[in-house]
């Protein structure tokens, strides 16, 4: 999860260029789950621009939300865990984090850019960009999408990341 969290950060040190990158990477505050509730049994420490806004999630598997907002563009950033029906094999996880396996994942949310897979903390983590468009009484909001997927045991985690603008 380190290693993504890095990827995370360097994207919104790009997005966000307005701060210092010594404020930037200094300023970050702790994230944990305890196991209880939604985080469904897992303890996971995620670190986070202390700026950005902490939510629960309004949906039963969203665990967080940390939200960014500059004035002039915003950010999202979501922690999601999900029961799968069962353990898939390391070979079911190798197929899913597949180019054409990440692009299945997320054909209901938006246009597919890129995918591929990682190794993060020692577990494979299938990564995925991708595009979409929402519309909104005040104009189209564009977005940009970086999924993370992780497979332990039985539980898909998702560390969801968006930035977009009008």
């Amino acid at each position: 999860m380190k290693c993504l969290l890095i990827i995370v950060l360097l994207c919104t040190q790009i997005l966000f260029a307005q701060e210092t990158p010594a404020t930037f990477w200094n300023n970050r505050c702790d994230f944990k789950t305890d196991g209880t509730g939604k985080a469904m049994g897992l303890k996971i420490k995620l670190s986070v621009p202390c700026d950005w806004k902490q939510a629960d999630g309004e949906r039963p598997h969203i665990v967080k939300k940390f939200l960014y907002n500059s004035g002039v563009t915003s950010a999202i950033s979501t922690l999601t865990i999900r029961k799968m029906p069962g353990s898939p094999t390391k070979s079911e996880i190798a197929e899913m984090f597949t180019q054409k396996g990440l692009k299945e994942l997320t054909e209901d949310l938006g246009t597919f850019i890129s995918g591929r897979k990682l190794k993060v903390d020692g577990l494979d983590c299938g990564e995925v960009a991708f595009k979409m468009t929402r519309e909104h009484p005040v104009g189209t909001l564009y977005l940009y999408n970086m999924y993370y997927y992780f497979i332990y045991k039985d539980k898909m985690i998702v560390l969801g990341y968006a930035t977009g603008s009008t």
